[in-house]
């Protein structure tokens, strides 16, 4: 019973490590203005988006600032060399940031979620002196996420335009998300290169996540193999 429990705590310590690491890194990013504007300007440069370069850190203070709970209204107004004042979003797409503000919501809430649940199930693997069976759960946890996230690699490289698709299907219950570049400032300052970009940092940080658990696994496996070892010459 204590060789199964330890290895269902190893196993789900994995997946609580991954998305901790998950939710952070997403909520992270979305709470870094500096990050959003230098990643605007990289992949939507002004020319493409009629936003004037030196606005370009007020918005993505601004859309940080609103996605985590910073500030209650999205929306952005600047004023050209005449005093000429420019209103930057419209209700629709200001509708869609509302939406993406209730999932990095629920980033932020999952990361508490997800980093309590890894404390106490590293806890209680070691309360239960299975090591052998804890290093092995983790290494079948990290076999099961290698195999979901190359998945998704895969499809990514293969497909990026309908992992995109069908993840804002998946995540949002309208089609809000739905935008034309030819009217929507939001879509033309964020496009899909954009999120390639941050999706890659985020595809990061879980990577280093799996290397640390892996190395940890392996750590806690062969500290077990030692520990045997040094029982029996004891005994001998």
């Amino acid at each position: 019973m204590k060789t199964a429990a330890a290895r269902l705590c190893g196993f789900l310590l994995v997946w609580a490590v991954i998305l901790f690491t998950l939710a952070a890194a997403v909520y992270g990013i979305a709470g870094n203005g500096d990050l959003l504007s230098r990643e605007m300007l990289r992949h939507a440069p002004p020319e493409t988006t009629g936003l004037p370069e030196t606005e370009y850190p007020g918005v993505g203070r601004m859309t940080a600032a609103y996605l985590t709970g910073q500030e209650d209204t999205f929306q952005y107004i600047w004023t050209d060399a005449n005093d000429r004042g420019y209103v930057g979003f419209q209700k629709h797409e200001a509708d869609h940031m509302a939406d993406c503000r209730g999932l990095i919501g629920l980033a932020g809430t999952l990361r508490w979620i997800t980093g309590a649940a890894a404390l106490l199930l590293a806890g209680a693997g070691l309360l239960l002196r299975q090591r052998k069976a804890f290093a092995g759960g983790m290494l079948t946890g990290l076999c099961a996420a290698g195999a979901l996230f190359a998945g998704i690699a895969v499809w990514a490289l293969v497909n990026f335009d309908g992992l995109f698709v069908t993840f804002h299907r998946v995540a949002f219950t309208n089609d809000g998300w739905l935008l034309d570049p030819r009217t929507d400032l939001l879509i033309r300052l964020m496009p899909v290169n954009f999120f390639v970009s941050l999706g890659t940092r985020i595809m990061i940080w879980v990577l280093v996540a799996g290397i640390v658990l892996f190395c940890t696994g392996k750590s806690v496996h062969h500290a077990e193999i030692r520990s045997k070892h040094e029982k029996t010459d004891t005994a001998e």
